[in-house]
């Protein structure tokens, strides 16, 4: 009799992007079972913000992604982790940042080599896990890890691909990744447009020129959808790093991304599939991103926000959740 793919996934008490994401979109599979640990509270309703500590509440106030989740019927039994896994009763075990768990993949390795291991760095560094200074000289070379991210069975998820990202010697199974929206804030067609810009502008050139608010300009997430929703673009840029929720926010509102400097992003990195010309715009300055946008035709534009959406569509996170599963071979599997 066929069961659920039961998977562990291990988080910690702060909002990962990408981790995040993939949570979201694994709950959303029929097919899969899966056990945050600790509780991922800001993911689920009523936990944006620290009860005791209002002040340590998401960043941006957890539009989009955060206090989503509902425990499902009969509640999660989040006991008896390690004893579960020592009995092999996960098929899979997902690390939600491999660089603040490093501690835990090392304490828990024994057990995390009997079974597929899924290591995810949404991080806004370009290094590979753990080829980093810092580590070295806290922890020396014989990490002792070296096995187990290497088994056949591992596979890393990295979003800040770039030509600086070396291995150095290890062997790893690395897939790109990048981040999601859940499909619950994805419009289901683009809705009229009454402004060219919304008013948050995160590029400083265009704030300066056009006005518009430098931080976050809405307390309520409605209201900053509504805006985004009856802007014909919206203004994104590389932040510390390439990857941004709110290209995903752009497109799911229907708006066109424009996006400053889409060319210099390297291919391997995050945000993957935004094309220029077909659901975006790149630019290198104000000057040119009007000029463009002066002579887009109602059709041109009409199929970029289109397009744009679709994009929006294909990053969702029930999506990504789905690719996360494929790339670790664990999609077509039959569990029993």
């Amino acid at each position: 009799m066929e069961r659920p793919l039961r998977i562990l996934f291990l988080t910690d008490d702060r909002e990962d992007y990408l981790a995040d994401g993939l949570l979201h979109g694994l709950r959303q599979l029929s097919h899969v079972e899966v056990l945050d640990w600790p509780r991922k509270d800001c993911l689920y309703v009523g936990g944006r913000a620290c009860g005791v500590a209002p002040q340590f509440a998401v960043r941006g106030g957890g539009f989009s992604l955060y206090g989503l989740l509902e425990e499902p019927p009969g509640g999660i039994d989040r006991s008896q982790i390690w004893r579960r896994l020592e009995a092999g009763w996960f098929d899979a075990a997902v690390l939600s940042n491999v660089w603040r768990q490093w501690g835990l993949l090392l304490q828990w390795q024994q057990l995390l080599t009997r079974l597929p291991l899924l290591l995810l760095d949404g991080d806004d560094d370009e290094r590979i896990f753990p080829r980093s200074g810092t580590r070295l000289r806290q922890f020396g070379l014989g990490t002792g890890l070296s096995d187990l991210l290497q088994a056949p069975t591992t596979h890393m998820f990295k979003r800040e691909l770039t030509p600086r990202s070396r291995a150095w010697g290890l062997r790893l199974q690395l897939h790109p990744l990048g981040f999601s929206i859940p499909e619950a804030a994805i419009v289901d067609s683009v809705a009229a447009k009454t402004q060219l810009f919304p008013s948050h502008i995160v590029d400083e050139e265009l704030r300066v020129r056009l006005g518009g608010s430098a931080g976050y300009a809405f307390a309520d997430e409605a209201a900053y959808r509504a805006d985004l929703g009856a802007s014909r673009f919206g203004i994104t840029t590389r932040r510390a790093g390439w990857d941004c929720l709110r290209h995903y926010e752009i497109a799911a509102s229907g708006t066109i991304p424009c996006f400053r400097d889409l060319h210099r992003k390297p291919p391997r990195c995050a945000p993957h599939g935004l094309v220029d010309g077909l659901n975006c715009l790149s630019y290198s300055s104000g000057d040119q991103l009007l000029a463009r946008i002066n002579r887009l035709s109602p059709a041109q534009e009409a199929k970029l926000q289109t397009e744009a959406l679709a994009w929006a569509r294909a990053s969702s996170t029930k999506q990504r959740a789905m690719v996360l599963l494929s790339l670790a071979e664990l999609k077509e599997r039959t569990y029993g």
